[in-house]
């Protein structure tokens, strides 16, 4: 149980940098800002926290300044696995980056929220269809400022 919830923890962490995707792809058809509806799964599929979690994400869609297509994976460097600082890695569109997090869990859904070190703020949902795997939807509110770029990307994830 113990080390189920270390993997969950420590994959949600990996997978909130990867889900914020930092700005760096194309646009999107797509023009909705809100996550996608929790449709999968048990009841408390969520990991508690993600200490110990490798999160690997591969976006399927985004609006700019997010990636459109890619995939990154995420992971907590300190912190208890609900705050910290965290290490983004990206490939073929998100792109890598650090900075802190907060990750907290309700039933099947992950809220993760990460602040990039250039002060980028971007809000992560992982819906958990199983304990291990689910979709992502990351989102920056829109403003003037470096923390709120706007845009949104989607993807689905893995918790190892």
């Amino acid at each position: 149980m113990k080390k189920r919830k270390s993997i969950a923890l420590f994959t949600c962490l990996v997978c909130l940098p990867m889900l914020t995707g930092c700005p760096g792809g194309g646009g999107s058809s797509s023009n909705s800002n809100d996550p996608p509806p929790n449709n999968g799964g048990g009841n408390n599929n969520a990991p508690a926290n993600l200490q110990g979690v490798t999160l690997t994400v591969h976006v399927t869609g985004g609006q700019s300044p997010f990636a459109t297509s890619g995939s990154y994976t995420w992971q907590a460097t300190g912190g208890n696995g609900n705050s910290g600082n965290y290490e983004l890695n990206g490939s073929g569109g998100p792109q890598s980056n650090i900075g802190t997090y907060t990750y907290s869990a309700s039933g099947n859904t992950g809220t993760l929220t990460e602040t990039e070190q250039s002060g980028t703020l971007v809000n992560n949902t992982l819906t958990f269809t199983t304990p291990t795997s689910g979709t992502i939807y990351s989102s920056s509110p829109q403003g003037q400022g470096p923390r709120d770029v706007g845009g949104n990307e989607s993807g689905t994830f893995t918790i190892n």
